[in-house]
């Protein structure tokens, strides 16, 4: 990822668990822009398949995974992007 500041402000990053996997990955795509199944890459690159969204009243599933690639880490600590966890 080549870009890391927009207009003077830090690159949002969004650390997700895609279907199927058991850690979370970091990515610049913004959660809203995507819709479930999408395949979106990571900042390692890996591709991460969207999940559907959690229904109203139930906890996501993905939300007691606090495991992170390590090479995402590496990235935005390299980069100093601005971290949000995103639970579908």
């Amino acid at each position: 990822m080549d870009i890391d500041v927009v207009d003077g402000e830090r690159q949002d990053v969004f650390w997700i668990v895609g279907m199927g996997l058991t850690q979370r990955h970091a990515t610049t795509m913004r959660p809203g822009a995507v819709y479930a199944g999408q395949v979106v890459p990571a900042l390692c690159g890996a591709q991460l398949k969207v999940p559907q969204p959690t229904p109203i009243g139930r906890d996501p599933r993905s939300k007691s995974i606090t495991e992170r690639c390590p090479d995402c880490a590496a990235r935005i600590a390299e980069a100093d992007y601005a971290e949000t966890t995103w639970d579908f």
